[in-house]
């Protein structure tokens, strides 16, 4: 894993430092004017100050921290969608020949727009619902979706071929409309776009061809 660049944490580090120190000095400073003449009051403000100045480079770091967390957790997510994608990528241009013709541009439009909301993944950290259905939709609906069809034999292939088109074409719309927004960075909308949510939640072995006890 790589990690943050040194002068981006060397600068960090000199920016927890300077805060602390001004609040080191605004509170000993204050405790001084409180207290004096009183013979104690530098000390007090020495070890007042030291405190806030403690407390603050304390929380400073922890946030820091936190942030850094959520970053490497959202590159591994990412770095993980994007091999799906790949997958599925050489799947539908290896196995092109064995799906109908009119879902090969939907398919490849489709990947693209997983992509792009992917490369986008920091706009959905609000919409958790989202990520999720995004992501079933890549490591489960969409393979399983290309497998049911793939798996049929040959001759079975033109039978089904409408339903598989069918349900091509609405989870192709349901992605495009979810790139859009994601582009876009429209949250509300995303919130009230229920299109991919609800395809990707759909288990694909009960929707898919059921009609024919596949």
């Amino acid at each position: 894993m790589i990690g943050p660049p040194a002068g981006g944490e060397d600068r960090r580090r000199r920016a927890q430092v300077a805060v602390s120190a001004s609040v080191f000095v605004l509170l000993f400073t204050a405790l001084l004017i409180i207290m004096l003449p009183n013979a104690w009051a530098v000390l007090a403000g020495v070890v007042f100050g030291g405190a806030g100045a403690a407390a603050t480079y304390g929380t400073m770091s922890g946030m820091a921290q936190s942030s850094q967390r959520r970053t490497r957790l959202l590159s591994d997510d990412q770095s993980s969608l994007r091999e799906s994608l790949a997958e599925l990528e050489s799947t539908i241009r290896s196995r092109a020949e064995k799906l109908p013709p009119s879902t090969q541009g939907q398919l490849r439009m489709m990947v693209v727009g997983l992509e792009e909301i992917v490369d986008r993944w920091s706009t959905l950290e609000r919409l958790p619902e989202q990520q999720d259905a995004v992501r079933r939709t890549i490591t489960r609906h969409l393979p399983r979706t290309l497998e049911l069809f793939l798996e049929l034999p040959d001759s079975a292939k033109p039978t089904h071929a409408g339903e598989f088109k069918e349900q091509i074409g609405l989870l192709a719309e349901a992605v495009a409309k979810t790139r859009d927004t994601v582009v876009a960075k429209n949250l509300q909308a995303l919130r009230t776009n229920r299109w991919l949510l609800e395809e990707s939640l759909t288990d694909p072995d009960e929707k898919l061809f059921r009609d024919h006890g596949l």
